[in-house]
C-alpha cells in the first residue's frame, strides 16, 4: 500500500472547513478528474504514501464514523457524496474543538491501485499566496498584488495531515496509513493528537520500518552527543551500525553493543540507557531491509575542519577509494585513493 508509484482516480470530492464559519460548505457535486486535477493530486498521494514520516494504525474498536464511512463507499460508491459529508462534518468538529488547527479544505478521494481500491483523506490546509489585480482607472492601467489567503497547497508542497484507508478487516495488520508531520515533529501536544485521535480514532502502530528508522536515528543521535571527542569510538559504531543494517535480517540490541563498543562497559550502559530514554525498549527486531536500501544508497560526511563530502555509500566502503586511518591521537586522516582526475567547481 505504501510502496505506490502511481494510482487511478475514480472519484473527488472537495468540502470547505473554515474554522471562522459556524457549519462546513458541503459541495453536492463531485470534481470533475480532469489531466491536470488528476496529476496534483497523484502526486500528493504517491508522495504522501513514500513519505518517510507516514505510520500505519489500527482504528479502535467499536462504531468509528471515518472507518464505517470508508467501508460504505468503498461497497457502494452510490454513497460516495453523502459519506464524504459525514466525514468531513466529523473533521470540522475536530477541529473547532482545537483552538490551534488550521483551516482547511477537504478533499475525499477514491482511487485504485493494481486494481484494489482506497479512500484518500487530504486536508489541504490554507497557505497564504499572491496574485495580481488589474484595475482601470481613468485611461491607465493600475496593477497592484493582492494577498489570497485560501490558497491550496501546490504539486511541490507537501501534506502535514491525510490518511489513506483500506476495506476494513478485523485480523488484518493495519488498517490505513497516516501522514501526521506534526505528530512527526512533536509539537503540541493538542495539535499532535486532534487528526489520529480524536479524527480518525485510530491507534498507530510501530511496525519494521519505524523500528529501523528509530534505531539509526536514536544511535546517531547518541553518537553526536556522546561521542563527539572520541572520533576512533564514533567511527566504528557508525560502520557497525550500517553493516548491521546492510546484511543482517534481525539485528540483536545486546550484540550490537557488544560489537560497537568493545567491551567498555560505561559507554554500553550510556547507549542503552539512551535507547531506552528514547522509547526504544525492545531486545531485536527486523530490519526493514527497502527502507535500508533508500536510506543508505548515499552518505554524507562533514569534518569539524570545514570539508563536506558526499557521494553513493558503495564508494565510501571501496577500499581502493576512499580509507579513514586512525592516527592514535584522536584524530583521523580521511584519504580518498588514487585519483587520476579531477575537476573543480
Amino acid at each position: 500500500m505504501r510502496e505506490t508509484n502511481s494510482i487511478i482516480l475514480h472519484h473527488v470530492i472537495i468540502h470547505v472547513l473554515d474554522k471562522t464559519m459556524d457549519v462546513p460548505l458541503f459541495t453536492d457535486y463531485e470534481q470533475e478528474i480532469t489531466e491536470e486535477i488528476h496529476e496534483l493530486l497523484e502526486r500528493h498521494i504517491v508522495r504522501s504514501l513514500k513519505d518517510d514520516d507516514n505510520r500505519i494504525a489500527k482504528f479502535i474498536s467499536g462504531p468509528n464514523i471515518v472507518r464505517d464511512n470508508c467501508d460504505a463507499m468503498l461497497y457502494g460508491e452510490e454513497c460516495f457524496i453523502e459519506s464524504s459529508k459525514t466525514i468531513a462534518q466529523h473533521l470540522f468538529n475536530a477541529m473547532k474543538s482545537h483552538g490551534n488547527i488550521s483551516s482547511c479544505d477537504l478533499v475525499v478521494c477514491i482511487y485504485s491501485v493494481d486494481n484494489i481500491k482506497y479512500i484518500a483523506l487530504l486536508k489541504m490546509d490554507y497557505r497564504k499566496s499572491y496574485i495580481h489585480d488589474v484595475e482601470y482607472i481613468g485611461d491607465k492601467f493600475k496593477v497592484s498584488i493582492i494577498p489570497q489567503e485560501i490558497g491550496l497547497p501546490g504539486a511541490g508542497q507537501r501534506l502535514q495531515k491525510c490518511a489513506f484507508i483500506k476495506l476494513y478487516e478485523a485480523n488484518e495488520e493495519y488498517d490505513l496509513v497516516v501522514l501526521d508531520k506534526q505528530q512527526s515533529a512533536d509539537q503540541d501536544h493538542e495539535v499532535a493528537n486532534f487528526f489520529v485521535k480524536d479524527f480518525l480514532n485510530s491507534n498507530i502502530l510501530v511496525d519494521s520500518k519505524d523500528k529501523t528508522k528509530m534505531f539509526k536515528n536514536i544511535t546517531e543521535k547518541w553518537v553526536r552527543s556522546q561521542l563527539r571527542q572520541d572520533i576512533e569510538q564514533a567511527t566504528k559504531v557508525r560502520e557497525t551500525l550500517s553493516n548491521n543494517l546492510k546484511k543482517e535480517e534481525e539485528i540483536n540490541i545486546r550484540g550490537f553493543v557488544e560489537d560497537a563498543m568493545d567491551g567498555n562497559e560505561e559507554i554500553q550502559n550510556d547507549y542503552i540507557d539512551h535507547l531506552n530514554s528514547n522509547g526504544f525498549q525492545i531486545t531485536s527486531f527486523e530490519v526493514d531491509k527497502p527502507w535500508v536500501e533508500k536510506k543508505l544508497k548515499k552518505k554524507s560526511i562533514k569534518t569539524d575542519t570545514g570539508f563536506d563530502i558526499k557521494n553513493d555509500r558503495d564508494c565510501f566502503d571501496d577500499n581502493l577509494k576512499f580509507h579513514v586511518k586512525r592516527n592514535g591521537d584522536g584524530t583521523v586522516d580521511i584519504i580518498i585513493k588514487n585519483v587520476t582526475f579531477f575537476v573543480e567547481k
